[in-house]
């Protein structure tokens, strides 16, 4: 005869073995349905514009406005977080960088391209907004990512969702299911940076010009500088936080290269893969030499493609952004930049790190002097 204590444990037993085989199925039959989901139910804002209602104060789109950029001569930002229908609505920096850029370039157009479906804000007042909005060369414009990428060479690569999503590859079930759901909840970690590595291009292969981050304060006229170049982060890396292409010849077939390239060599898991890491592997091919110390020095290898050293763009590394805020550091940084023609001051780094306006740091008095209109509506922090 069994006792009950010798049924309890088996009881227990069978029991964790059913709610082992439930949870078992229910992971499966999640992860099933995870991989189903389409893509344009993750992404809304990057739908067909004309699923959302139209009205007065939307964004045009840049391809369908009248006032559309001129070739080689317009300076581009791109605004590529995804997000439902909302009003501009730009940080006291990135209208520095907007600002700065109009500032030193009054012969250049500053096109500013939405990814999301973009409004203005209608009599509501923003005086971020208006300090950049009076300079006469600023454009604010939306655009359909899959208008804009018909007729170049990345459309069919596009239509795949690769840039949308992560790809794992994971034997342990468990993980991949972890994984899976961390993708449904939070589909790309870097959808935001890898958008706009990609639109840049894309920009610059419809348009040539210039492209720039957000994160920057220009300096001094790039209207002077060759026709087609980036810069350097160090001896080892070309950064693509700036990018200068001609509309046609050199410098489109340039564009046309990086595009290729992207879709050959796309990874959706790493930060710069196709940023910084996409950039040096063409330009090294271009140069026909892996040494960027050799670029610099002998341009013949580049064949009219200039590479600029550091201190050009990137006179401050990304490890050193504080020194933007220290104000014991302002003399060291101010002479570090001073043959600089803009400064990166990088966000994803400082963008929590706000700063009285009355603070004497270096990025306070390049605001003041490069951004003034913004700055003054900044207010007490910027």
């Amino acid at each position: 005869m069994v006792s009950q204590h010798q049924t309890l444990p088996l009881f227990y037993t069978i029991r964790r073995r059913r709610v082992l085989l439930s949870s078992l199925v229910f992971i499966v039959t999640l992860f099933y349905y995870m991989n189903q989901l389409r893509l344009d139910n993750v992404y809304p804002c990057y739908t067909d514009s004309g699923n959302v209602i139209e009205g007065p104060l939307r964004l045009e789109d840049v391809l369908l406005s009248d006032k559309k950029p001129i070739p080689g001569r317009t300076i581009f930002f791109h605004e590529t977080k995804c997000h439902p229908p909302d009003i501009v609505n730009f940080t006291a920096r990135q209208a520095c960088a907007i600002e700065s850029a109009a500032l030193h370039n009054p012969n250049f157009q500053v096109f500013v391209l939405f990814s999301s479906p973009t409004f203005l804000p209608g009599d509501k007042r923003y005086p971020i907004l208006e300090a950049i909005t009076s300079y006469k060369n600023v454009e604010l414009r939306q655009l359909n990512i899959w208008r804009y990428a018909e007729d170049t060479p990345i459309l069919k690569w596009l239509k795949k969702g690769d840039i949308f999503q992560s790809k794992y590859i994971v034997r342990n079930i468990f993980i991949t299911f972890l994984i899976s759901l961390s993708t449904m909840l939070l589909p790309h970690r870097y959808l935001t940076e890898h958008t706009s590595d990609m639109l840049r291009l894309m920009t610059l292969y419809r348009f040539g010009g210039i492209y720039m981050d957000l994160d920057v304060v220009v300096l001094r006229s790039m209207e002077y500088l060759p026709l087609n170049y980036v810069g350097a982060l160090d001896n080892h890396t070309i950064g693509n936080g700036v990018i200068g292409l001609q509309h046609m010849g050199k410098g489109h077939e340039i564009a046309e290269l990086l595009l290729t390239d992207l879709t050959k060599h796309y990874n959706g898991d790493a930060y710069v893969s196709n940023g910084p890491t996409l950039i040096s592997r063409v330009v090294r091919q271009i140069c026909g030499t892996n040494s960027i110390p050799q670029m610099l020095e002998d341009p013949k290898y580049c064949k009219g493609f200039k590479v600029f050293d550091a201190s050009v763009f990137y006179a401050i590394n990304s490890m050193y952004w504080r020194n933007f805020f220290d104000p014991n550091k302002t003399e060291e940084v101010m002479d570090q930049i001073k043959g600089s023609y803009l400064t990166h001051v990088w966000n994803r780094a400082s963008f929590s790190r706000l700063f009285k306006t009355d603070t004497q740091n270096a990025y306070g008095k390049y605001a003041s002097q490069h951004c003034p209109k913004t700055f003054a509506a900044a207010g007490e922090y910027f």
